[in-house]
């Protein structure tokens, strides 16, 4: 069976034709999203191990998660992309251009780790370059797997990117980080490099070819001014058609609300884990469990849309997430006799005692983040149906970006706010958050 995708634009001779559906689609939509993954670890995982294993105050350690703005501010020139050139250029050249700059960082990482450079100026300057790098490359990417794939598939391989995500989240955070501290920074940023080079290679030999019709006047071809005139009107249109659909007030505040609370769930959950007594290996062994039960929740809760719809399966998805965050009050709730017995001058060892078992922690752990990976791919899906066929990439870069600048909000100010009021108040605070999103659900128009 085919699927379905824009159909070619008569008018620019274009030979390259959709995809057909085929066991070549898990593997560009893998690879693709792989390559979406990677940069990602670089920004918000490796780079700050690298400036943890570097001594740097925890202060400049936590201002990788500003990076997330360049992926905030994509949808700025989203719609340059979805007009200049293919999605398919757009992929190979960014994901060349990511490994030239992560080869430049492996150098740099190189020189800072050997005493030859003490400075980190230039490296931020590579890391904010990567950034804006990689959200081009989101935008091409999360394009061109609208434009070649119908509705169904949509749904159907929603699974298999996000574990792809998820997977290059572990090469980055565990093997990169490992290459880094056990060889040289060198070695862990190279490698790095190497991959994204090798998938823009890869990418350029096999990735499927997509035509796209684009929409602008006649007069193009023989009056340039029309033509400007015609790409400025395309560009306003992805702004506003988005904004102008049907309950968007309702979309966005959904957009901002939906994984509120699982944002800042995750944003402290590593803090508690430290304070109940669980250290760095224990933990690493539990975030490889959580990862697993991320991708299987992504790839069920993918398969449960294509079966059922979106419109039958977002509010139970909503209600099973939303169902998990109190589990952390569980855990947390035992932290207050142990802070009790430390403030008389108990040991912390004594204190431990009351923390539950690992067994328990880890099972915890596994069931939240299988129902938050149900979700997420609940939320990828829901997003697509909310992009038209003319801006698909503009249309999803602006709202991926809305609930990234929301990530972003809540997971800087996630330790002011643990720190003010403990981990009791904080996880009941993370677990209403999700609220807001199940009252609305019922106003929103899914498909």
């Amino acid at each position: 069976m085919s699927t379905a995708a824009a159909p070619p634009d008569p008018s620019s001779g274009s030979s390259e034709r959709p995809p057909t559906r085929r066991a070549g689609t898990v593997a560009w939509t893998a690879s693709s999203y792989f390559g979406e993954g990677l940069p990602w670890s670089i920004l918000h995982q490796v780079a700050a191990e690298f400036f943890t294993a570097a001594g740097l105050p925890a202060r400049e350690v936590g201002f990788t998660s500003a990076l997330h703005f360049t992926s905030s501010l994509k949808f700025v020139w989203s719609p340059i992309v979805d007009l200049i050139g293919t999605l398919r250029q757009w992929i190979v050249a960014t994901q060349f251009g990511l490994g030239l700059l992560m080869a430049v960082l492996a150098v740099l990482a190189h020189n800072m780790a050997s005493g030859t450079d003490s400075g980190t100026a230039v490296i931020w300057l590579v890391l904010i370059a990567i950034g804006l790098l990689s959200a081009t490359h989101d935008i091409a990417c999360d394009g061109y797997y609208m434009t070649a794939l119908g509705r169904d598939d949509q749904a159907r391989y929603t699974g298999i990117r996000v574990a792809a995500f998820r997977v290059a989240m572990l090469v980055g955070s565990a093997g990169l980080v490992f290459l880094g501290g056990s060889v040289h920074w060198l070695a862990g940023f190279g490698v790095g490099a190497v991959l994204m080079v090798a998938l823009a290679v890869a990418h350029r030999v096999w990735l499927p070819r997509v035509a796209v019709a684009r929409v602008l006047p006649q007069a193009t071809a023989s009056d340039p001014e029309a033509g400007w005139r015609a790409r400025l009107d395309h560009i306003r249109g992805a702004y506003f058609s988005f904004l102008l659909q049907p309950r968007a007030a309702i979309v966005l505040l959904f957009l901002l609300s939906f994984k509120l609370g699982d944002a800042l769930m995750f944003g402290m959950s590593k803090v508690l884990f430290r304070e109940l007594g669980i250290g760095t290996a224990d933990r690493g062994v539990l975030n490889g469990f959580g990862t697993a039960a991320s991708i299987a929740g992504a790839m069920l809760g993918g398969l449960w849309v294509a079966r059922v719809g979106l419109g039958r399966a977002l509010l139970p998805i909503a209600l099973i997430m939303a169902g998990t965050l109190p589990l952390y009050l569980w855990l947390a709730a035992p932290r207050l006799p142990a802070d009790l017995m430390l403030g008389l001058g108990a040991p912390l060892s004594l204190a431990h005692t009351l923390s539950p078992p690992l067994w328990h922690v880890g099972t915890i752990l596994v069931i939240e983040q299988l129902c938050g990976g149900l979700a997420t791919a609940a939320q990828t899906i829901f997003i697509m149906r909310r992009c038209h066929p003319d801006h698909k990439a503009a249309h999803f870069a602006f709202a991926t970006a809305i609930y990234s600048l929301a990530q972003t909000i809540s997971g800087t100010y996630s330790g002011f706010l643990y720190e003010a009021h403990g981990p009791l108040v904080y996880f009941s605070i993370a677990a209403v958050a999700c609220i807001p999103c199940l009252v609305l659900i019922p106003f929103l128009r899914q498909q």
